[in-house]
This record gives C-alpha cells, structure tokens and sequence, in this order.
C-alpha cells in the first residue's frame, strides 16, 4: 500500500487595480482572483477563477495539477491546466489547455527566473500560444524585493508582442504581499491593453 502524506489545503486571494496576464490587461478596472488548492508532497491540485472584460464572457476559470521539486539547486515546477471561460454571452472558443514550466535559483541575494507557458490552442480567436518571460529579483531585505523581467508571447492568428514589467514588493505581514509593478510592451498601438501602466497587486495565503 502507497504511503502518502494526508492533503495540505489552502487558498489563495489576488486582488488588483488591473488585471494582468502574459504582459498585457485582462480587465478595464480591478480584478478579484480566488485559487483553492490542496498539496500532496510534492503534487498541487486546486482550481481558480477571476473576472475579466471581453465581449464574449465575464470571467475565466481554470482547474489545474501541478509538481515542484528542488534538482540540482535549481526550484523547477511543471503544471497542466484547463481553462474555461464562464458567463459566456455568445459562441466562442471558451476553453482550453496550457501548460506551464518555471526555473529558478537562488545565488546570494538574487534569485533568477524563468518560466514557458504554451497553448496548443488558446482561448477565444487564437490558436497556438508560447509565452516566455525571465528576469532577476534582488532581496533587498527579508521584507522588500526589487524584480524586473522581459517576456515576448508568440501567438497563430493573434498579435505577437514583447512585454516588460518591474517594480518592488514587500511583505506586511505573513501570508500577504504588496505589490507595485510598470508594465509595458513594444505594441501600444494594438490598443489599450498593450499600453504602459503601474498596477497594484495584494496577495493573501491562508
């Protein structure tokens, strides 16, 4: 008989002046994002869901299995998701697989990252999707980080851009995290969501 140690629920609670995914706007104003989640070893299962603006639907639910391991003194992490979009006003392509990969060490004080995520067919008109997005973190105290990061998504038959972010965030109390980040791209011509602007970000662990 396997020998597995018993489940370790949690939650987790995102809320933002502006929702943001792969560098660009998800929504007009501030967005709400609940992730429920269990750990069993080294296995996170759980589910998420967040509001959105679109025409066609008014949020964006995901269930998701993921692994995490250290190799190598390297953290690496693999999930699979499906996402769904729900409150769905008219037909479209309202769901989806992705899977993600991320890296990253700890040498000192800094912490590099790097992460893929890719859509074999991705939500709504577009199809194949591969995003990339890496960058360095500086601990500036075991309270205050500066980051900044570059990324560039690829997408068939949808707009390529390349995306940065960087700001600062500290730790207030346990289990909750500020957030002040610039974002940006290389294509503020597509229209709104491609545009620079600064988002404030609380995140909350129970």
């Amino acid at each position: 008989m396997i020998d597995l140690p018993p489940p370790d629920p949690g939650i987790e609670i995102v809320v933002a002046s502006r929702g943001m995914s792969k560098g660009i706007a998800q929504t007009e104003g501030p967005q709400l994002i609940v992730k429920p989640f269990a750990r069993l070893g080294d296995i996170q299962f759980g589910a998420q869901w967040k509001n959105v603006t679109s025409t066609v639907a008014g949020g964006e639910g995901a269930a998701f299995v993921g692994w995490s391991r250290e190799v190598a003194n390297f953290q690496l992490s693999l999930q699979a998701s499906h996402k769904f979009q729900t409150g769905v006003r008219e037909p479209t392509d309202d769901h989806s697989w992705e899977f993600t990969g991320a890296l990253s060490r700890k040498v000192g004080a800094v912490t590099l990252r790097g992460s893929v995520v890719y859509s074999p067919d991705d939500l709504g008109p577009a199809e194949r999707s591969f995003y990339w997005e890496a960058g360095p973190t500086l601990d500036l105290s075991k309270q205050f980080r500066l980051f900044a990061n570059i990324g560039h998504r690829a997408r068939r038959l949808g707009d390529d851009y390349t995306s940065f972010n960087g700001g600062v965030s500290t730790t207030i109390v346990p289990r909750m995290t500020i957030d002040l980040r610039w974002y940006d791209t290389t294509r503020g011509e597509l229209g709104e969501a491609f545009k620079g602007r600064a988002v404030v970000t609380a995140r909350m662990a129970f």
